[in-house]
């Protein structure tokens, strides 16, 4: 029999691979690394190698069958590093020696395991989930490992951050959901084409679990490729950030310069104040300057220069329809009406005093006629004015 589990053992290693997902150039999958490693594992206490073989067998969805006089556990494997850790473990426990059977498919090999057991184990392969889970911490872990082996997955760290368990019931999805919590992952639990599954989408949970279940190499590569993972996430967003902002420069300079052109073309530029011609002369000289580069070759404050550029913008834009603007100022009901020459329409709207303060005209000057200001306060005895009466002196109006 002794020969016999030699020659499964070698038939094993000669089809490595063909159980496993592989990549189109033939390189064993990050799952399959994790496995291999923890199939490698062998714990040296006799409660953590049950505690492993027990996870193996409820993962697998194993039974309990008949074989002889007594009984067996029967499992059901997909892979070559679970067929392998089976037989290792069922050594360690006693001597215990596993039959096989091999049987390949159109799509995958699968291999069967049949273990005879003892009269003290035959009751620990008949638990229910709650009772299944060990209370010692090494038993646990034992225990993970035991079930990642049989139905775990977990993505490359180069890819999205995905570790998952396809779990026998709800019952061992919520106890092992509650055993991670209290080791700190956040675990979930969903269903997918009626099967119970148990997921893990962090980074530091995966890390935290790998660690619990052993795999130390898996939780270096993990951590290697997830440091050189978000530095360049955070390369390529600084990058953007900067693209952005460069682009927007140029933009607004592009825009700043047009409406100078446009106010020296007219004529207008020459008539605006000094500091507003020294701005538009330094934007022209200078149009790959943003803002604040922009504001220390002049002296001047940031906030300064960008209010000179957006007036110059804003009378290069608006100065095109300076009636219209004149007009939307003025209340509908208040307007004058069509035909109604320049000169008046001023006076108009100084009078209404709509248009601003103290009665000034879009020109910015105040409202005139005859020399006089149309909105200064009348004196006493102008019409419009009422007398204010003299006090009384002596009884008598003064």
């Amino acid at each position: 029999m002794t020969w016999h589990v030699r020659g499964l053992l070698t038939r094993l290693d000669s089809r490595a691979g063909e159980g496993s997902p592989t990549g189109g150039d033939g390189a064993i999958s990050f799952a399959a690394e994790v496995k291999s490693e923890l199939a490698g594992l062998t714990p040296a206490r006799p409660c953590c190698q049950l505690s492993e073989l027990l996870g193996i067998f409820y993962s697998s969805k194993g039974r309990v069958i008949r074989a002889g006089d007594g009984h067996a556990a029967y499992f059901p494997l997909l892979r070559n590093t679970a067929a392998r850790k089976v037989v290792r473990l069922s050594r360690l426990l006693g001597g215990i020696e596993a039959k096989y059977q091999a049987a390949r498919s159109a799509k995958q090999m699968t291999f069967f395991v049949e273990l005879p057991l003892p009269a003290g184990l035959e009751q620990q392969f008949g638990l229910s989930a709650a009772k299944s889970c060990p209370q010692a911490s090494c038993d646990r872990k034992a225990m993970l490992r035991g079930l990642f082996i049989g139905c775990g997955s977990v993505n490359a760290p180069s890819a999205r951050y995905h570790l998952e368990m396809v779990l026998p019931s709800l019952g061992w999805a919520t106890v092992l959901s509650k055993l991670l919590n209290e080791q700190g992952v956040h675990a979930g639990v969903t269903e997918r084409a009626g099967h119970h599954l148990l997921y893990v989408k962090d980074g530091d949970g995966i890390v935290r679990m790998l660690s619990l279940m052993g795999a130390s190499r898996a939780v270096m590569e993990f951590e290697n490729v997830r440091v050189v993972r978000e530095v360049s996430g955070q390369v390529n967003r600084r990058l953007n950030f900067e693209t952005a902002n460069i682009d927007k420069t140029i933009s607004s300079a592009m825009r700043q310069v047009a409406a100078i052109e446009d106010l020296e073309r007219s004529g207008r530029l020459e008539e605006l104040s000094t500091a507003l011609r020294e701005v538009a002369q330094a934007r022209r000289g200078n149009p790959e300057l943003n803002l604040a580069e922009l504001a220390a070759g002049m002296h001047l404050s940031k906030s300064a220069v960008n209010h000179r550029l957006r007036r110059l913008v804003e009378m290069a834009e608006g100065a095109v329809e300076v009636e219209g603007a004149v007009a939307a100022a003025v209340p509908r009901g208040q307007q004058p009406p069509e035909g109604t020459p320049p000169s008046e329409r001023d006076e108009d709207i100084a009078a209404n005093g709509k248009n601003g303060k103290n009665g000034k005209t879009p020109n910015g000057h105040n409202a005139q006629k005859g020399g006089h200001s149309m909105t200064r306060p009348l004196r006493v005895g102008e019409a419009g004015e009422v007398p204010r009466p003299t006090p009384a002196i002596g009884g008598r109006v003064a």
